[in-house]
């Protein structure tokens, strides 16, 4: 999506759903029928002002409701100072926490969740392709929703619309300079876009590249698959032994969970997933401003 298309100087009062992460923060508003949106890393010092004049600018906003969800605190704070420093007055910031989001959540310790799990889940079961589907689905369907960002999250969202949890992997450029960092002799590589792996490789960029690109997919296709097996049960052997389903089984497609995959490096790791899916980029922004339109009607 191309802000400089969408631009509406006419404009005045906006929501902007904002995400900030370790790495960048993702922000998007509903003009029209569409979404636009935009990312800003947060390695330079001017990226509140980049994010205000992006919103005030190139969008015409001057009424603004900035929704924010957070896994960083201190960038998070600088964001909403900026913002409060502006010379209008109108400016409304809300926090999103997790009370605000209508979704049962059954995890330990549900506080300590992270917020972009949780919106990322919610805005994949109200996806179009989704939410009529959830009035249908039996106890054993599901929907698996990843977010590949400086980590990488692979959540479960059982037959009735509950979050269950998941796991969490080390991101690709993590990945990458833990071996940097953690060997003498391989390199950190210049992670570039590229997607497609060649194995087995004839240099040690490569080897490195397809190794972390190929285990993070045989990671989710693993889990995904996990997941579809336990339906909305625990996985123990007690569950395997009385479905008389070996853990390396293969489930036939009709049996898959829905898959959605979110995050900077989302089409990456999608050219190697064997399980079927679907890439939407920007899912924490589009679960905010499903949140706004919630909170709205």
């Amino acid at each position: 999506m191309n802000p400089e298309q969408h631009a509406c100087p006419e404009q005045h009062a906006c929501t902007v759903a904002v995400d900030v992460g370790n790495t960048a923060i993702k922000l998007a508003v509903r003009q029209s029928n569409a979404v636009v949106d935009r990312s800003i890393a947060i390695h330079t010092k001017s990226w509140p002002a980049d994010a205000i004049d992006w919103v005030s600018g190139q969008l015409g906003c001057q009424r603004v409701s900035w929704l924010i969800s957070s896994v960083h605190r201190s960038a998070a704070e600088r964001l909403i100072g900026a913002i409060n420093d502006r010379p209008s007055q109108s400016d409304v910031v809300k926090v999103v926490r997790h009370q605000d989001v209508p979704m049962q959540v059954r995890v330990d310790e549900p506080s300590t969740l992270g917020i972009d799990r949780l919106l990322s889940a919610f805005a994949a079961v109200n996806l179009p392709t989704n939410h009529d589907r959830q009035s249908t689905v039996s106890s054993s369907d599901g929907l698996v929703v990843i977010d590949a960002g400086s980590a990488i999250t692979v959540d479960w969202v059982d037959g009735k619309g509950s979050f269950r949890g998941g796991a969490i992997l080390p991101g690709l450029r993590l990945q990458a300079k833990s071996l940097a960092t953690g060997t003498d002799a391989l390199p950190e590589i210049d992670w570039n876009g590229d997607s497609l792996a060649s194995l087995p490789a004839t240099n040690t960029r490569d080897a490195i590249f397809g190794g972390i690109l190929l285990g993070a997919a045989g990671a989710i296709d693993a889990l995904a698959d996990r997941y579809s097996r336990q339906g909305s049960m625990p996985v123990d052997q007690s569950t395997m032994a009385d479905r008389d389903m070996p853990p390396n089984a293969v489930l036939p497609s009709a049996a898959l969970p829905c898959v959605v995959i979110t995050g900077g490096d989302a089409a990456a790791i999608s050219a190697h997933l064997r399980c079927p899916h679907q890439c939407v980029p920007n899912l924490v922004c589009l679960g905010l401003l499903q949140l706004e339109n919630l909170q709205a009607s």
